[in-house]
């Protein structure tokens, strides 16, 4: 549990318009600009990602693909980070 003091920082970080660069015990991470492999082997690279949602555009597709976060980690293997 978070203290006041510590709520009443995140509040006003919020009300100013700045995101804190990890938030304790939250765990996210961000994957934008990652290249994974999907189960049939394409490669495909992070466009954005949030806590539930990942944007993907696929190698060779010139549109982009969404999907939860929970499948895409699921279904996709991490390659590296783009040239």
């Amino acid at each position: 549990m978070c203290s006041s003091q510590e709520l009443m920082e995140r509040w006003k970080n919020a009300v100013a318009g700045r995101v804190p660069a990890a938030v304790p015990g939250r765990g996210f991470v961000s994957i934008s600009g990652m290249r994974y492999r999907d189960d049939r082997g394409r490669l495909v690279t992070v466009v954005r990602d949030s806590r539930l949602r990942v944007v993907f555009r696929r190698e060779g597709y010139g549109g982009t693909c969404e999907i939860g976060r929970r499948e895409f980690e699921r279904k996709f293997t991490v390659v590296g980070v783009k040239p």
